[in-house]
């Protein structure tokens, strides 16, 4: 019975040694996985993509705090001197026969917006999608449960 009761705690004292090991190993993973210096020393073109999205979301947060932008309805066309402006820029390029000239400035900066948010929509999505491929590498059957859970909100 001695050599027994001596085996079993050997036997703890391992298991115990290894959980040790484990819990080492996982607490230096999830500081890994939170650390930016080590994310971008892997990933730097996704981190780069991260940071461009969440800049464009950031931007467009503040300017709808700010509130509508200011755009100027005219501009001059006439120079100092009151004479008339000639309508090609420097490069020869006629600028009255582009068609958004005719358009009014307020409907160009909502164009301008528009695509601004559609651009910031589709990197936030690749942003979304590179992060839940990582955190899946990290904890496995995430993207699993991550797609239930976003099947279970449409469906409400």
């Amino acid at each position: 019975m001695g050599e027994t009761t001596n085996q079993i705690e050997w036997e703890i004292a391992q298991k115990r040694s290894e959980l040790s090991d484990n819990l080492v190993e996982l607490e230096q993973r999830a500081k890994a996985a939170v650390d930016w210096r080590s994310q971008v020393e892997k990933r730097p073109g996704t981190m780069l993509a991260v940071a461009f999205g969440g800049g464009i979301v950031l931007s467009a947060l503040f300017s709808a705090l700010r509130g509508p932008a200011k755009v100027h309805a005219e501009r001059p066309s006439a120079s100092a001197n009151g004479a008339e402006r000639p309508s090609a820029g420097a490069n020869g390029y006629d600028s009255s026969a582009s068609k958004n000239s005719s358009q009014s400035p307020r409907k160009l900066a909502t164009a301008a917006r528009k695509n601004l948010d559609a651009l910031g929509g589709a990197l936030l999505g690749i942003a979304a999608t590179r992060t839940s491929s990582i955190l899946e590498g990290i904890l496995p059957g995430f993207q699993k449960e991550f797609e239930r859970a976003k099947n279970s909100q449409g469906q409400i």
